[in-house]
């Protein structure tokens, strides 16, 4: 009997991710239970977008720069990045989304995606777009999401290192052994592996705006907010690494883990997000966003990873987005609570 469910579950995520198809979505790519599954228009195997899972991966070499003592979470960020003025908020706030600082994406034209697909941007324009406007909150006060945090991460490394910040990316791809995964160089808008064709809104605020080919583009307007190419079995592969205490000393893994609420089910350390599982506990990740793209992935402090990434961002196809994020939730939750 216990056989028998056991191979009933493993049979259920590849039934999701079918409905995932036939409820609008071009194709899907995952990787569970150890393995790779792709449907619809998504290579086995292909690379993605992985938007802001990212940041994990700049909170990973920020943590890296802390473990070495040149960076301490609690000091200014101003010491490193001076246009951020206010001298209250702190690396950690800024790695944990709780600075107060505004989101920069639609003062600079992300929703749309023919203002931006072939526009190089640098990263202090895009913080010179955030600081522009108020102050979300008051630094500590509460959590708000803003990718204008990671800018700052990103400014914070290469200020640190004195090398651009895809080199220490490089690193932790490096250590975590991820084949397929990288930063894009300057200007570089096509994938370079296998990939699908992935379609977006021509304005994501206009759910009735014209479908357009989002495969190619230039990504600077996300840079270390959400630039990066991977695939779904090296996001799985950096998530398991990083819970087993293969990318970071104990103490900074452990900083990495002291979260603030987002909701009920949810709460955010430093680029790390803790989600309830179904089958009780949780699992650590991020999820990502991009013009043609949604990814999410994560593990388990038991070693359980997985990962999915959508060819089209929920909504493209006229789905309903809520439904489709919870199906993709519902893939990860699937897989991770398997015995």
């Amino acid at each position: 009997m216990i056989a028998a469910a056991v191979a009933a579950l493993s049979l259920l995520v590849p039934q999701q991710l079918d409905q995932i198809v036939r409820d609008g979505t071009p194709g899907v790519e995952a990787h569970v239970h150890g393995r790779d599954l792709a449907r619809g228009n998504a290579p086995l195997g292909g690379q993605v977008r992985i938007g802001s899972i990212t940041k994990s991966f700049v909170a990973v070499a920020t943590l890296k720069l802390v473990a070495e003592g040149k960076v301490s979470l609690d000091e200014p960020v101003n010491r490193f990045v001076p246009h951020v003025a206010d001298r209250r908020i702190t690396v950690r706030q800024v790695l944990q989304h709780t600075s107060g600082l505004p989101d920069y994406v639609i003062q600079v034209g992300v929703p749309k995606i023919a203002d931006v697909r072939d526009r190089y941007f640098a990263p202090h324009e895009l913080l010179d777009a955030a600081l522009a406007q108020p102050v979300s909150f008051q630094p500590g006060e509460k959590y708000g999401y803003s990718n204008t945090n990671y800018v700052v991460a990103g400014l914070l490394i290469q200020k640190v290192t004195g090398r651009p910040v895809g080199e220490a990316l490089d690193g932790v791809i490096r250590k975590a052994g991820l084949k397929d995964t990288y930063w894009p160089g300057q200007g570089e808008q096509r994938i370079r592996g296998r990939h699908a064709q992935a379609f977006a809104l021509s304005d994501l605020l206009d759910p009735k705006s014209k479908v357009v080919d989002a495969t190619d583009m230039e990504t600077s307007a996300a840079w270390a907010s959400g630039a990066m190419v991977s695939t779904p079995r090296d996001v799985a592969k950096f998530f398991k690494a990083l819970l087993g205490g293969e990318l970071l000393p104990k103490a900074q893994l452990d900083e990495m883990r002291k979260t603030v609420a987002v909701d009920e089910k949810s709460a955010y350390g430093l680029g790390l997000e803790s989600t309830e599982l179904s089958c009780g506990g949780v699992w650590w990740g991020h999820g990502g966003s991009i013009h043609g793209w949604a990814s999410l992935g994560g593990a388990t402090d038991g070693g359980k990873s997985a990962a999915i990434t959508l060819t089209a961002l929920p909504g493209t196809f006229g789905d309903d987005p809520a439904k489709k994020f919870q199906q993709v939730f519902d893939v990860v939750d699937t897989a991770l609570c398997k015995k």
